[in-house]
């Protein structure tokens, strides 16, 4: 086998590890928010509260628990796409 490819394979392994310790620290971090108090900012300038619950493993949703629209409807969990929010902001620092 020629050295480029050596290295090549080597630096792609390499990759491979960072990417999956990033998301591997990713979902640990997010599991840590569940329980936590949210404020969830939407692309129609809604603002809902709710406590983080979690997100789903691909990005495209979360879920949360305890949500007040700004019509004042509760409800007692709701799953959000991703898509549709701007922000989420915690109410309290969290240390992750």
């Amino acid at each position: 086998m020629p050295p480029e490819t050596d290295m090549g394979d080597e630096t792609k392994a390499k990759e491979q590890k960072a990417r999956a310790e990033l998301r591997e620290g990713f979902l640990r971090e997010m599991n840590e928010l569940s329980g936590a108090s949210c404020k969830i900012l939407t692309y129609e300038q809604s603002t809902l509260h709710a406590t983080f619950s979690a997100w789903k493993p691909d990005g495209s949703d979360i879920l949360v628990h305890n949500m007040q629209t700004p019509a004042s409807i509760k409800m007692p969990s709701a799953l959000i796409r991703t898509s549709d929010i701007l922000a989420v902001q915690f109410e309290k620092p969290i240390q992750l």
